[in-house]
């Protein structure tokens, strides 16, 4: 799976795989669900032609495998109510990854290993990263096999969103920063700044006036009360650049971005639909490249 997610990472700048609040908001409480989802399927269109898809499968409260359209799969393991570990099989059925999880005793993620299988076509480097948090700050090293290393230091806010994320190279030289803005628990801007503190990248989100649900947001299904953190921890190479709206109160109901290195922007509107009981059904996504490309992702959200 592993070189088609990198493909739509480069395609579309929106891929999902499996900046952060360490707890949901209080209101949340109202969000508990009384049917069961069992899936949450993603299809990817380009000029209106299906080019790829995503299903997510769900038991008991958990999300415990994913397939795409190239036959290739993701096997959740648990241990109690946190994800602990992912098995990546190819098309074959051959395991090609092992993703392994650890937390300390507030369920926040302090480790997470990435180890390539003897079968494994494309490497065998193998990846680790540790976290250790200080207050506001959480600290970050990730390291590779072949010597490969980079360390984050992550702000927060009072309300524990990340506020700023800067990376740096062994030699403790900034690499690149990251700045976040929010109202009302939403995430409303995105800054990348360089090593020479200039802009490169905008990001700006809208939303509506409704709060998303569990369903919505299926990292709690994955990472418990710590979900915003951990979520954000997990896929921290290149932290914000991946829906980084994911973690807001409220669904999205669009966004632009700017990409000043290229000079591309892009930009995404958002339609919704939902049942009697107000779960929600189906989210399409129109996204249009300023180079003329359009895409489309739908979501379908099936409940028992």
């Amino acid at each position: 799976m592993k070189k088609t997610k990198l493909l739509f990472t480069i395609l579309i700048g929106t891929f999902m795989v499996l900046i952060s609040c360490s707890n949901d908001d209080d209101d949340d409480e109202n969000l508990i669900t009384t049917q069961n989802l069992i899936s949450r399927s993603e299809e990817y269109y380009k000029n209106n032609s299906l080019i790829f898809s995503l299903k997510f499968n769900f038991q008991y409260g958990k999300l415990i495998s994913i397939r795409d359209s190239d036959d290739r799969y993701n096997k959740i393991l648990y241990e109690g109510d946190l994800i602990s570990k992912i098995l990546e099989f190819d098309t074959n059925g051959n395991l090609e990854w092992t993703t392994t999880f650890t937390y300390n005793n507030s369920d926040e993620l302090i480790q997470k290993k990435v180890i390539p299988s003897p079968n494994n076509s494309m490497t065998d480097v193998s990846r680790q990263k540790n976290f250790t948090y200080e207050e506001n700050i959480i600290q970050s090293e990730s390291s590779w096999s072949d010597g490969g290393f980079h360390k984050n230091t992550i702000s927060l806010n009072n309300n524990n969103y990340i506020i700023e994320d800067k990376m740096f190279n062994l030699d403790n030289e900034l690499l690149i920063q990251r700045l976040f803005k929010y109202v009302n628990n939403n995430l409303t801007n995105q800054t990348i700044k360089n090593s020479k503190n200039k802009i490169t990248y905008e990001g700006t989100y809208n939303y509506l006036n409704k709060q998303s649900t569990k369903e919505y947001r299926y990292n709690e299904y994955l990472f418990g009360d710590n979900w915003k953190n951990n979520s954000s921890l997990n896929k921290q190479f290149g932290l914000g650049q991946i829906k980084p709206y994911e973690i807001s109160k409220n669904y999205i109901s669009d966004y632009y971005t700017h990409n000043l290195i290229s000079n591309t922007s892009r930009t995404g509107t958002f339609s919704y639909e939902f049942d009697s009981n107000d779960y929600i059904t189906k989210q399409t996504e129109n996204i249009t490249w300023s180079t003329g490309e359009i895409y489309k992702i739908i979501t379908t959200y099936r409940y028992e």
